[in-house]
């Protein structure tokens, strides 16, 4: 019998938890194509690619459309390369929104301790049911999931073990529509069983350093040498290989803490106009600050970064600010120099970033002897007065004269057709 069926048979099996704290991980299937799905049931069983805003790029694909290899992520034309018959939608952000809400209202009642850990990721304690941690995890965990399907017409899928990452890791082992129930136990087949590039925050570049230290399982990394994985992943390395043993290190947050940083960025055919790219970073300039001052916090680094027309490199910069900003006028040098380091005259680009980065809690200025009380005074009050617009009528109600080429212009062989956007906070 193979490692991976041993492990199936024991979470199939109707044992008894033994005392420990354990944690469910719930996870939406294909989400943004199976809210496509339920609005439109003919869809369903079909191949489905649901794009971010304008359709360039894979945000999420139907199982069928993933059997033949589309992955999150994919441009639109790779994806259509391997399923020509594929179905191209917009997401529908707003019924997405709503779909999360009422998938969060049935979680919430089933554990007193819950983080939403994404639009469509929720993790528990179940420690903190009431009545305690169900003694049959997978009748609970059938039940509960039973429940959101029947309620909202989305499945989910279920990993529940000792910690939060292998919880996550448990989920993503028998999608679509899963339960993988993980003791003390099982924790060494499971992971003998998984590569190492499938633990969550393993990138690319942290898997080159898996495979040149010959870490090919999750079990490998869980097992590794404390010195090198602390040089080559810091503290959080650490963290990490606690957790993968099964020892819990990262608490539930139920209280999300503020975003470290809000990116932007959007998508659209090669262009090498400096015009229409410089349009769309002061467009990312206004939203990104909107967001960030909602939350009454500020940045101290930018990050501006361009694509190629390849789709593959980007060319960025970042630039440390003097003392902590929230404002746009304040931000804007900084956000046209990194600009202007990027962009290079000859090149053409696909994609153009924008990041506020390192961000705290807004505080008082501290002026240095440099600068102009009356200056820095004068772009709070503008930008408090843009604020309430944009709160009153809309982000798009007042534009940087350089950003409304963006809006105004229709699409021609001069100006780029937009088609992908992304906004995420982390």
């Amino acid at each position: 019998m193979s490692q991976a069926q041993s492990l199936s048979l024991k979470a199939q099996s109707f044992i008894l938890i033994p005392n420990t704290h354990m944690f469910a991980h719930i996870d939406a299937d294909a989400f943004f194509t199976s809210v496509l799905q339920r609005k439109n049931p003919s869809l369903k069983g079909k191949a489905v690619l649901a794009t971010g805003m304008g359709g360039g790029c894979v945000i999420a694909a139907s199982y069928p459309a993933k059997a033949y290899g589309v992955k999150t992520g994919m441009r639109v034309t790779e994806a259509k390369k391997l399923v020509p018959k594929a179905i191209v939608l917009p997401s529908d952000f707003l019924e997405a929104c709503v779909a999360s809400e009422q998938l969060q209202s049935i979680i919430q009642e089933n554990a007193s301790l819950t983080e939403r850990y994404s639009v469509d990721e929720w993790f528990l304690d179940l420690n903190t049911k009431t009545g305690g941690c169900p003694k049959n995890l997978k009748v609970w965990a059938q039940k509960l999931q039973s429940q959101m399907l029947y309620s909202t017409d989305i499945s989910v899928s279920f990993g529940i073990a000792p910690s939060k990452l292998l919880a996550k890791m448990a989920s993503d082992y028998r999608k679509p529509a899963g339960i993988t129930v993980l003791f003390q136990t099982d924790i060494e087949a499971f992971l003998k069983d998984r590569s190492a590039e499938a633990i969550p925050g393993i990138g690319r570049r942290r898997a080159l350093h898996a495979q040149a230290h010959r870490w090919n399982t999750a079990w490998d990394v869980a097992n590794a040498n404390l010195e090198v994985v602390q040089r080559l992943f810091g503290k959080p390395g650490l963290s990490m290989q606690q957790e993968l043993l099964g020892k819990s290190i990262e608490p539930i947050c139920a209280i999300p803490a503020p975003p470290k940083s809000i990116s932007r960025c959007r998508s659209f055919r090669p262009t090498g106009n400096q015009e229409d790219l410089c349009s769309q970073l002061f467009s990312h300039l206004t939203r990104t600050v909107l967001k960030m001052r909602l939350q009454n916090l500020a940045c101290q680094r930018v990050t501006v970064w361009l694509r190629d027309k390849d789709y593959k490199n980007h060319i960025g910069h970042d630039c440390k600010l003097p003392q902590s900003i929230d404002t746009e006028e304040e931000l804007l040098p900084y956000v046209k120099s990194c600009f202007s380091k990027c962009f290079n005259k000859g090149n053409t680009y696909t994609q153009v970033g924008l990041g506020l980065m390192d961000m705290k809690p807004k505080s008082f200025p501290q002026y240095s002897l440099f600068q102009n009380p009356k200056q820095l005074e004068g772009c709070e009050k503008i930008q408090k007065a843009l604020d309430k617009v944009h709160q009153k009528y809309g982000r798009d109600a007042v534009l940087r004269g350089s950003a409304i080429y963006t809006h105004t212009r229709r699409p021609s062989q001069n100006q780029p057709t937009m088609y992908g956007e992304i906004l995420s906070c982390r």
